[in-house]
């Protein structure tokens, strides 16, 4: 609630406890009912604006409880997706790393691989590695020439194709022909 709502709920508990207290009193001094017409009608809009601020604020407390179930599935969903996610990234690593074994590239050619498949230029591999941008286009090439790639963009497409699936204009889209086309890369 806002302060203001707060403070206006204070002033309505403070008018319905003076009036209360004025009609318990007037009660007390024999004062007749029609009389005290104007003190019950006060009282009556204060306990119905009571009575609205507290269903109002049993919804919102309500609305908060959905939310927190909402957002605890949500994060229990989160929790399962990001599992399912971190099992794949470990898969995909073991195939990519066997590729390196089979390319028997060096440990070096590897690091230059993989910020090359992050889309990093030559220039920022080298300032990474703490090495010269000639080192890293040494590595890049040792590794073209061992995958059977003419670049960069074949080396990321051979380790993306599959992720991606076949493209409409492939000739032949069938899993064997995929596989066999793997294989002769290899």
């Amino acid at each position: 609630m806002g302060a203001v709502r707060l403070l206006f709920l204070g002033y309505v508990l403070v008018v319905l406890g003076s009036t209360a207290i004025e009609i318990v009193n007037e009660l007390a001094t024999g004062q007749k009912l029609l009389e005290m017409l104007d003190d019950f009608a006060m009282f009556a809009i204060s306990v119905l604006i009571v009575t609205l601020f507290v269903r109002d604020w049993l919804a919102q407390q309500r609305a908060i409880a959905q939310l927190r179930e909402q957002l605890a599935g949500a994060s229990g969903h989160l929790s399962e997706i990001d599992e399912d996610s971190q099992r794949i990234v470990g898969e995909y690593r073991q195939v990519v790393q066997k590729q390196f074994d089979a390319w028997r590239l060096t440990a070096s050619e590897q690091d230059v691989v993989l910020a090359l498949l992050k889309g990093l230029s030559f220039r920022e591999i080298a300032q990474l590695r703490e090495t010269r941008e000639k080192t890293v286009r040494q590595h890049a090439a040792n590794v073209y020439r061992k995958a059977r790639v003419a670049g960069r963009h074949e080396l990321a497409a051979w380790f993306f194709e599959d992720l991606l699936g076949p493209t409409a204009r492939s000739v032949d889209t069938s899993p064997a022909a995929n596989t066999s086309s793997q294989q002769t890369r290899s």
